[in-house]
């Protein structure tokens, strides 16, 4: 059941918006650098990529080897570090296993990522053990601020801003460079593309280094606020893939407006209706796609 609210619970609530809108924006900021990463592999490669929320998982995992030692200075750069390692793996990924199964049906291509997510989650518990790791000290060590009536981490409000500077990077990249460019093209058309000389194969390991290297920013970004913990890749997978259903797939503009619209109504969810949270998430889903069966921002792929 939701809460009834009360002329005191309005109050209250009108109080603490700003904190729930707040939560919503930070949560909507890691999901947008996971979701983006997605959707950038899907549009370019044409692969529904089931091993990114195990990336994700890896970078958040990996985040935590140095967010332990405390040292700030080393911790920053961590979060340059820690996606450049997971772009890398990525890539490894791409040129050792998925480039094999391009021409391949779909199911094939689920069937090698989805078996890759579990390799992947198996070699973290492995390496780390099935305990959760918490590693905090990036968030204390930043304080709060109030900021709209209501107290909040400092760190958070970083994690928003990093996305939104990552968000603006990402568009500069695919509208205004040469090789965001050839990007796109690939993704419209890898034939023709290939016709005219590009390297389709370089292309679409870059994009796999991309993808993951987002991902792995995300693990990272996500940990001073919370724990690495065995099984946060299949939630990170889930609604990242809700997110860009929503958004449009092969959208980053997209995936930047489907995470908000989760993050927020998961914001609020959570205080309103708790154990109704994720179904509210899936209705929009199911209304967006009854409208705009593509997606709020998604196109028609053409694969030749």
């Amino acid at each position: 059941m939701g809460r009834r609210v009360s002329i005191g619970g309005v109050e209250y609530l009108l109080s603490t918006l700003p904190l729930f809108i707040l939560n919503g924006l930070f949560y909507a900021a890691t999901l947008f650098l996971i979701a983006s990463g997605l959707t950038i592999i899907f549009s370019v490669a044409g692969i529904l990529n089931l091993a990114h929320g195990a990336i994700f998982m890896l970078g958040a995992y990996l985040a935590t080897l140095t967010m332990l030692t405390g040292d700030i200075r080393l911790i920053i750069i961590t979060f340059i570090i820690v996606p450049f390692i997971i772009g890398l793996i990525g890539l490894g990924i791409e040129r050792g296993l998925i480039k094999w199964v391009y021409d391949r049906e779909s199911e094939y291509q689920l069937l090698l990522t989805y078996g890759l997510s579990l390799v992947l989650a198996d070699l973290v518990r492995m390496m780390f053990g099935p305990q959760p790791i918490s590693a905090s000290f990036l968030l204390r060590e930043s304080g709060v601020i109030d900021i709209l009536g209501v107290t909040y981490p400092v760190y958070n409000l970083i994690v928003i801003v990093v996305a939104l500077f990552v968000g603006l990077l990402l568009w500069l990249f695919l509208d205004r460079t040469r090789l965001g460019w050839i990007v796109r093209a690939c993704s419209f058309d890898r034939e023709m593309s290939s016709a005219l000389g590009v390297n389709v194969g370089l292309i679409y390991a870059f994009t796999f280094f991309l993808g993951s290297a987002l991902g792995g920013l995300a693990g990272a970004l996500i940990v001073p606020s919370t724990v690495a913990m065995l099984g946060m890749d299949v939630n990170a997978l889930i609604e990242s893939f809700i997110v860009i259903v929503i958004g449009g797939l092969g959208s980053i503009r997209g995936a930047f407006i489907g995470s908000i619209i989760v993050g927020l109504v998961r914001s609020f969810g959570i205080y309103f209706f708790p154990r109704y949270e994720l179904a509210f998430i899936y209705i929009i889903m199911a209304v967006v796609l009854l409208i705009r069966p593509r997606g709020l921002f998604g196109r028609e792929y053409r694969r030749v």
